[in-house]
């Protein structure tokens, strides 16, 4: 008799266990099906930086930010939109706003979203005095985050003449436009070429430079024939275009 009535507590205790964890799985399932996916909300704010972003041509990787385990939201019947607030441009590291303008309960918040782009650099190979001419034996190039360089950076050694360091540049340092600037490709006293147009009419004469002058940079010159003084822009390495 006891052990009959031993089994029957067994069974109740069983079925009350397993009704327990029913009764769990069911709630949990239902608070899943009625909160928002955090993946989803993330999906859509790396989808819209994806498509916006200026680094189009470059390989880049995007990280969203994951929300608080305990943040929950209204699943959304509609569509999630993605935002930026009035007036703000996507950087490297951007707020992005993702709402829910469906249902009973609309809701919007706000994720940070962070962009790396991926480029190949120049590199000093090895420490740079100032004053030097850079060679392709003085730089290196390779691949890196150019969303964090917020000096610039350069991809090549330039047009004719080059660059010279403007300072002391370290070795492994990331090479930018403030540190360099443009080599000169016309000495001062070297004979060139004047060249003058007015219309439709060109005039070619010959000249000494009275200044040394990088690509694209004014020097003065001056008139062998008529002995003035002239300012003009230096276009090759023997050339310079009259004002």
């Amino acid at each position: 008799m006891r052990k009959r009535t031993a089994l029957s507590k067994n069974a109740a205790l069983s079925k009350f266990v397993l009704l327990s964890a029913a009764l769990s799985v069911f709630s949990a399932t239902s608070a899943s099906a009625s909160t928002e996916s955090h993946s989803r909300i993330a999906a859509t704010a790396k989808a819209y930086i994806a498509s916006r972003h200026p680094w189009q041509q470059l390989s880049t990787t995007i990280t969203v930010q994951k929300l608080d385990p305990r943040t929950k939201l209204s699943s959304c019947p509609g569509k999630l939109e993605a935002f930026l607030s009035n007036g703000a441009k996507i950087k490297r590291r951007t707020t992005v706003g993702v709402r829910c303008t469906a249902g009973a309960k609309p809701w919007k918040i706000y994720l940070p979203v962070t962009v790396e782009a991926y480029a190949k650099v120049m590199v000093a190979r090895h420490p740079i005095a100032p004053g030097t001419t850079i060679s392709a034996n003085d730089v290196s190039w390779g691949k890196r985050d150019i969303t964090s360089l917020g000096y610039g950076y350069l991809q090549s050694l330039g047009d004719n003449g080059g660059y010279q360091s403007r300072q002391s540049i370290a070795q492994g340092a990331v090479l930018t436009p403030n540190m360099v600037s443009a080599s000169s490709i016309v000495n001062k006293g070297q004979r060139v070429q004047l060249n003058s147009s007015d219309g439709p009419v060109s005039v070619s004469m010959m000249g000494i430079a009275l200044q040394s002058g990088a690509l694209g940079s004014r020097i003065l010159v001056k008139n062998l024939n008529s002995g003035k003084q002239l300012e003009g822009v230096v276009t090759s390495e023997n050339s310079v275009v009259l004002n």
